[in-house]
């Protein structure tokens, strides 16, 4: 079940998802070192961002408020709390029980992480509120491009998606393969539910978590659809 990370309708529709399939087991893109940095400091980390977005505002006479709807500031905000994915996946297992498995690596979140002091830095915050970057991707272009990706691939016209450093692409995909199919030999469940970011779950040329797993007959989704209608489109 592929997921925009900076989709503000996330954790709603994470619910709608797992509500709809009903799995036994939930697999969830994040480390438990990830979780644990949270569950431990996130209170530090947002009470942090929070102080020096404020000081930020200040340096470029821009209201609080306004600094906090940024489409450059909000990610950051994000990353303060657990993901949606991983909250949607908690409530899950505390009303039905169901089990949560994280399958991410914890490297990759400790090399992200040491770039935190720079992330939240006033300095930092200051000089994305002063705009002249280009706009981020927000979610529905990124669902557009996920649903374009599916879609292409079913038709086999789809070229490589492309990812930046590809080697380290490779052994991203390749933890999570490992994790995935260890989880499913263990556990044998009936019905599971892996929510992730959507690239890791559409097709690419053989190199994705979804290419790797074509053994185990994936059903590639995306969240946005189990959308319920609009009264104009029933």
């Amino acid at each position: 079940m592929g997921t925009s990370h900076r989709d503000p309708q996330g954790l709603v529709r994470c619910h709608r998802v797992l509500q709809a399939l009903d799995p036994l087991v939930i697999l969830v893109e994040v480390s438990p070192f990830a979780v644990r940095l949270r569950r431990e400091h996130g209170r530090f980390f947002l009470k942090l961002f929070l102080r020096n977005l404020a000081r930020a505002a200040t340096m470029t006479r821009i209201p609080v408020a306004v600094a906090l709807r940024s489409p450059f500031v909000k990610p950051i905000l994000r990353q303060c709390t657990l993901p949606f994915e991983y909250r949607a996946a908690q409530r899950r297992f505390q009303i039905n029980g169901t089990p949560v498995f994280c399958v991410d690596a914890g490297e990759p979140s400790r090399l992200f992480t040491a770039d935190w002091p720079e992330l939240l830095s006033s300095a930092n915050l200051a000089r994305l509120l002063k705009g002249g970057l280009p706009p981020p991707v927000s979610a529905a272009e990124e669902y557009a491009q996920a649903h374009r990706a599916l879609a292409q691939a079913k038709s086999g016209t789809r070229p490589p998606l492309g990812c930046g450093n590809f080697s380290l692409w490779q052994r991203w995909e390749q933890w999570l393969e490992k994790t995935v199919r260890a989880t499913v030999a263990e556990l044998q469940p009936g019905r599971l539910v892996y929510l992730g970011g959507w690239r890791h779950v559409v097709p690419d040329a053989g190199q994705s978590l979804y290419d790797r797993l074509r053994d185990l007959a994936p059903c590639p989704f995306l969240i946005d659809q189990f959308d319920e209608p609009a009264p104009g489109d029933l």
